[in-house]
């Protein structure tokens, strides 16, 4: 058992590993990983199709969340779509280097939101929250008159 395992490990590092044309059939965790791309694109989806009723009239929070709802999806959808291919075995296509990229971009894309939604995005929707207040405050210009219309003079 032990030794499969170190075997294993020690493949991973192996350019011809990720590089295998026919890399036959994928480990169990292939599972794992599909199930987790399956939820992930479940969520995103349903995050996506319900942003306007969760932040409706917000438009700084509807754009942020159709970005990640749609970049959380992409990435998920891609995700799957690399492990099924794996799964069937694919020439080229069911390379395991496709596989380890997708779920590093995965990972990388969490990681991401993670720290923008913990340090920049407090900033940047007060940042938009003043702004819009400030818009509101702001005295409109009063209507100018149509071009080739005089304005008469008083007393007339």
């Amino acid at each position: 058992g032990d030794a499969i395992v170190m075997e294993e490990f020690a493949n991973f590092f192996s350019l011809f590993h990720w590089f295998q044309l026919r890399p036959g059939p994928p480990p169990a965790i292939y599972w794992g990983l599909a199930g987790l791309y399956v939820l992930a694109l479940g969520a995103s989806t349903a995050y996506y199709f319900n942003i306007q009723q969760r932040f409706a009239g917000h438009l700084f929070r509807v754009a942020v969340a159709r970005r990640v709802g749609l970049g959380a999806g992409i990435a998920s959808a891609l995700g799957l779509i690399f492990v099924a291919l794996r799964f069937w075995e694919v020439p080229y296509l069911s390379l395991r280097l496709w596989v380890y990229i997708i779920t590093i971009v995965a990972v990388g894309l969490g990681g991401f939101l993670a720290y923008y939604f913990l340090r920049m995005y407090p900033a940047a929707l007060q940042a938009f929250d003043e702004r819009i207040l400030k818009q509101r405050y702001i005295p409109k210009p009063k209507a100018k008159p149509a071009a080739g219309t005089r304005r008469r003079k008083k007393g007339r």
